[in-house]
C-alpha cells in the first residue's frame, strides 16, 4: 500500500545507520521504471565506481562485487520503492558479505516473496482518528 510510511520508516533507519561509526549505508531508489542497468549505475555511483565505459551487464556485475567486497567496514543497501522483483545477482550485490544487509521497501508482498526476504514487515496505515491525534500534536 502506498502512503503507509515505509519510505519515511527507512529514512529514519537510515539516519540512524549514519550516526554508526565503521558501517557505510547506501540509499537507492528504484521507482516504477527502473532497471537493471539503471540500479547498477545508482548503486556504482553511490559507491565511486565509474561504470560510465561499461556496457558488458555482467562486466558491471563483477566490478560492483569486488567493490563491494573491498568495504573493510559492514554496509546496509537500503533499495525503496521497488515496483518488480530482480536478481540480486545481476545488480552486483555479493551473495555473502560477511556482516551486510539489504533492506527493500515495495507495495507488494509478492516482489518480498520473488526476492527470498529473510523478514517481512507489513506497514499498517493509522487509523484516521490517530492521524488527526499525531498531526495536531506535531503541528501545534
Amino acid at each position: 500500500m502506498g502512503g503507509v510510511g515505509k519510505t519515511a520508516l527507512v529514512t529514519h533507519l537510515y539516519n540512524q545507520l549514519l550516526e554508526r561509526p565503521q558501517t557505510c549505508v547506501y540509499w537507492i531508489t528504484a521507482s516504477q521504471d527502473t532497471s537493471i542497468n539503471r540500479l547498477q549505475t545508482s548503486l556504482a555511483r553511490r559507491i565511486d565506481l565509474d561504470l560510465s565505459n561499461e556496457d558488458d551487464e555482467m562486466h558491471r556485475v563483477v566490478l560492483l562485487k569486488k567493490e563491494l567486497m573491498k568495504k573493510q567496514h559492514k554496509w546496509v543497501m537500503i533499495l525503496d520503492d521497488l515496483w518488480k522483483a530482480f536478481d540480486l545477482q545481476k545488480l552486483g550485490i555479493p551473495d555473502q558479505a560477511e556482516g551486510c544487509k539489504l533492506i527493500l521497501t515495495t507495495r507488494s508482498k509478492k516482489i518480498c516473496q520473488q526476492m527470498k526476504t529473510q523478514h517481512a514487515i507489513k506497514v499498517q496505515p493509522i487509523l484516521e482518528e490517530e492521524a488527526w491525534t499525531l498531526f495536531m500534536r506535531t503541528w501545534t
